[in-house]
């Protein structure tokens, strides 16, 4: 996955990384092309290999009890195709790639969930950052990221992993939110998160190395107008 250095996303990942009354916020709002480096190749060629495993498992077991994590219903669509696969690779690279010092590839197609509704997920972001205190940070925030990648275009995928699988995981991590927006026809993908941390109590906290290490990042006060008609048309 290639990280796409877009600076008029930066504000956005400024004003996604702050202090709340109760929480550190740290959140991230990146576009990844889906063209393979190394890394997404070698990630490939694991999974492709854990599928045929478990598939000639399948095949040998006499039992009806056994299970394959492949063989049921998945977010991403029927695992018999190349290409439901290569979508789930997709989105583990990309975590992959914006969390480099942790390994998703041990995830299973089922740790997602597919999203219905773009309206439904930009209103719970949107409300997150409202109750937080943050609500300009909405401002021209979707507008933005739709001129990238156009947002009514994308297959939209959800994910909230438990302690072990979270890259901000421990004691301190109170609530996490993770978002995919794949647009196939354009090979990109948004991935936007916010976590909430218990507040340090010396001023240093869990994921502040990590917060604004996103390439090319720096600080805007950028504050475009925001459209609540655009949004309540997009399912449309």
């Amino acid at each position: 996955m290639k990280f796409l250095e877009l600076p008029d996303l930066e504000a956005i990942n400024s004003s996604l990384n702050f202090d709340a009354d109760d929480c550190r916020v740290r959140g991230k709002c990146e576009i990844y092309t889906t063209k393979s480096t190394v890394a997404d190749k070698k990630l490939y060629k694991t999974l492709e290999t854990r599928y045929q495993e478990d598939m000639m498992a399948l095949s040998t077991s006499k039992s009806p009890e056994f299970v394959n994590s492949w063989t049921q219903p998945s977010p991403f669509g029927n695992l018999d195709q190349s290409s439901t696969r290569r979508t789930f690779m997709f989105i583990l690279a990309t975590l992959n790639a914006s969390h480099p010092d942790h390994d998703f590839s041990s995830l299973q197609p089922n740790d997602f969930y597919k999203e219905r509704f773009l309206s439904h997920v930009i209103e719970s972001i949107n409300t997150t950052l409202s109750n937080l205190g943050r609500r300009f940070s909405a401002n021209g925030m979707w507008e933005v990221i739709d001129r990238h990648i156009v947002l009514s275009d994308c297959d939209i995928y959800s994910y909230t992993p438990d302690s072990d699988s979270d890259p901000y995981g421990d004691g301190a991590l109170i609530w996490s939110q993770s978002y995919f927006f794949f647009n196939r026809n354009m090979k990109r993908i948004l991935y936007i998160s916010l976590h909430g941390f218990r507040m340090p109590i010396d001023g240093h906290g869990p994921g502040d190395e990590e917060a604004f290490s996103t390439p090319g990042l720096v600080e805007s006060d950028s504050e475009d107008g925001y459209n609540d008609e655009w949004i309540a048309n997009m399912d449309d």
